[in-house]
């Protein structure tokens, strides 16, 4: 076995032990870290699959928004009720082993049943790549994406909208000291912050750019951006807000609003719906989906229908 097989079953050992790890953990503080720990080695797997943009996202949304919403509800659980301790139940449930079996089954079957697919000709990623000088674009990924898949794209923005205004509407109104998971007198929180937040600004205006010709776009971006304003939550800097104002309202449905507008406006010029005009109009379609994405996470992260600023 050479090096990188050595590295690919480490790293399928490792999720398996750790999955297996997260689901029997009393502790819920420890299985939420062992979660953002499965989501990290997670994101090394897509890697080593040649799946940069799916790494990217899993990292920043899977392990790193994910786990700091799960580490922010068991924060307040012990608000709410804090007699109740932090451990999880002793009970072990007697279907968990039988479950855990059937789904490994269910896995394998899906995995050997792929492997015998014969691959077919003209495929969206070949037609892609054939047809990716006319595109003006570099990165297979983003040109499946603007060639096939306009209208996925686009119900993944509206999803993601309809999914805050549900939170928005079943979720009692958040209190600012429930928000805060760590103290604003912590040593070097300010100077953390000086340096996290300008940083995934510039990281997801990199990938941003960088998602026309390499791995990157909207949706890694705006997770990026969102990963600064949960830093700014969890330290209380930004602190739940009762009503959005018109940047919020406007920020959360920009992505859409421009997709929309541009996606029905070409039609005016007898071109097909969602036929993007240029390389000029996926720049602007996914400058404002990252936007949207990004507030739109850390809305959801906060609990609340707008962000106002906190203690300093």
């Amino acid at each position: 076995m050479d090096v990188a097989g050595f590295i690919d079953l480490l790293l399928a050992i490792g999720m398996v032990v750790l999955a297996l790890q997260v689901v029997s953990e009393r502790a819920v503080l420890r299985s939420i870290i062992l979660f953002v720990v499965f989501g990290l080695v997670m994101a090394l797997a897509w890697t080593r699959l040649r799946a940069p943009d799916l790494a990217l996202a899993e990292a920043a949304i899977g392990a790193g928004v994910t786990g700091a919403l799960m580490m922010m509800a068991w924060r307040r659980l012990l608000i709410i009720n804090p007699g109740q301790p932090a451990d999880t139940p002793r009970g072990r449930s007697g279907v968990a082993i039988p479950v855990a079996l059937l789904a490994a089954a269910l896995v394998a079957i899906i995995g050997l049943s792929a492997l015998d697919i014969e691959p077919h000709a003209n495929t969206a990623g070949q037609v892609a790549m054939d047809e990716m000088a006319d595109t003006g674009l570099g990165n297979p990924v983003t040109g499946v994406l603007l060639l096939f898949r306009n209208l996925d794209t686009l119900l993944e923005m509206a999803v993601l909208l309809i999914a805050l205004l549900g939170a928005r509407a079943i979720s009692p109104p958040a209190r600012p000291e429930e928000a805060a998971v760590i103290e604003s007198g912590t040593p070097l929180v300010g100077a953390l912050l000086a340096i996290l937040v300008p940083l995934s600004i510039l990281i997801a205006t990199h990938l941003l750019l960088a998602g026309t010709h390499e791995p990157g776009g909207a949706f890694q971006a705006g997770a990026v951006l969102a990963a600064g304003g949960v830093a700014l939550v969890l330290t209380a800097r930004m602190q739940p807000g009762a009503r959005p104002g018109l940047v919020t309202q406007l920020g959360v449905t920009i992505g859409l609003v421009a997709f929309v507008g541009i996606g029905v406006g070409v039609m005016a010029f007898g071109e097909s719906l969602l036929v993007l005009p240029g390389t000029w109009a996926v720049y602007l379609i996914e400058t404002a989906m990252m936007v949207s994405i990004g507030l739109t996470l850390a809305l959801l992260f906060a609990g609340a229908p707008a962000l106002v600023g906190g203690r300093r």
